[in-house]
């Protein structure tokens, strides 16, 4: 073991403050959750009818918290530093630490730590019990890291939020970009095949439909492909035989069939594949391909429309939780006729939006990569 490695129990100290014994007045909109994927808190998807925030544990500005329960929790723990400046509750299970001393060791520093994967296999194999498996305090206190001087902390820390900042600056422009994209889409395609904007295109459609529209069902702009044939599947640069899953291409849309995930805009643009490439995927979407000379562009900005995706998430089918729409029931949805000029002049408009997007999703991939990297370098640092 090298010498500057440390256990963490001689910097943390475990707290059980509660809101009931709080100086200040926190009710049900402070509660969070902690997200396992991202690793912060997260407004609570609980139903709090009823709830009462007094026995909820408060956490407070720099201070930590996480999830000991590891049973159900994937390959991720839930552990959250709360970089608000405000405190927060969160669910009287929830262990609560703080660093007694942040001249030895920075929260920022420590959270570096909990982000790597090495972290999180730690604390699954080390957690224990037969009704559940818990990481619990003992367990945390136990970790062994390497804690450098004060000075190369704030070194590693200033350097890793350069590029966790980057990233977040390049989603920011992704985001806009998306937004410019549905918006000229809206309104070139959806207000004005509207005439009465109270009501969904598609139901004005149905309620009024022109000779001319009604014979447009999706099925003219687009294909819905969703073969489960042998296919090969792309994992970075690795090429691996695949049976079964949808196979996709460039210019492909994907569209998420489970409820939660279409309602939360699970949709995809394929622009990563070589040229001719043809890849596959999990069954738990639908492939959607342009026809003739209809834009890619335009079958992706229809994916992430709200009135189709009303009227997919309307025609669900399936168990509670795992209600699925099919490519069958989206085959009756229908769209205004469209001008083929129209169609070229979007085209035309909507390329130099998506190879922005492009370039700033692989900047993303670079930099994540390079933040794992530096994840990755912890295990070695010296002073």
């Amino acid at each position: 073991m090298k010498s500057n490695y440390k256990y963490l129990g001689s910097y943390i100290e475990f707290l059980n403050s509660r809101a009931l014994n709080h100086e200040s007045i926190l009710d049900l909109d402070s509660i969070r959750g902690i997200s396992s994927i991202s690793k912060n808190f997260i407004k609570t998807k609980a139903n709090l009818v009823g709830v009462v925030a007094d026995k909820y544990k408060v956490v407070e500005s720099g201070f930590f918290a996480y999830n000991p329960n590891t049973a159900r929790m994937g390959d991720r723990i839930p552990i959250a530093l709360n970089q608000f400046d405000y405190p927060v509750l969160v669910s009287s299970i929830y262990p609560t630490f703080k660093i007694n001393d942040i001249n030895k060791l920075l929260p920022e520093y420590l959270m570096m730590w909990f982000h790597r994967p090495e972290f999180d296999r730690y604390a699954r194999f080390m957690s224990h019990g037969s009704a559940r498996e818990v990481f619990d305090i003992d367990e945390m206190n136990g970790i062994m890291l390497p804690i450098p001087s004060i000075t190369k902390q704030k070194e590693i820390v200033k350097e890793y939020n350069i590029i966790v900042n980057y990233i977040a600056l390049n989603q920011q422009l992704i985001q806009k970009l998306e937004e410019t994209a549905q918006a000229i889409y809206k309104q070139w395609f959806v207000d004005e095949g509207n005439e009465n904007k109270k009501v969904k295109l598609n139901e004005y459609i149905r309620t009024n439909p022109p000779l001319s529209i009604k014979k447009n069902a999706i099925a003219t702009y687009v294909e819905m492909n969703d073969l489960t044939t042998t296919s090969m599947r792309i994992s970075g640069s690795i090429k691996r035989e695949f049976i079964g899953g949808s196979k996709f291409q460039n210019g492909d849309t994907l569209l998420a069939r489970i409820t939660p995930c279409l309602e939360n805009g699970k949709t995809a643009f394929v622009d990563i594949l070589d040229e001719g490439e043809i890849a596959a995927g999990s069954t738990e979407f639908i492939v959607m391909r342009a026809k003739g000379d209809v834009s890619p562009y335009w079958v992706y900005c229809l994916a992430r429309d709200d009135n189709f995706r009303s009227y997919a998430i309307g025609s669900m089918v399936g168990s509670s939780g795992r209600e699925r729409v099919h490519e069958k029931y989206l085959d009756d949805y229908v769209l205004p006729e469209i001008n083929s000029d129209k169609m070229n002049e979007f085209n035309f408009k909507m390329r130099p939006i998506f190879k922005s997007i492009n370039i700033k999703s692989n900047e993303i991939i670079g930099l994540t990569e390079l933040k794992d990297l530096l994840l990755s370098k912890l295990a070695t640092i010296e002073n």
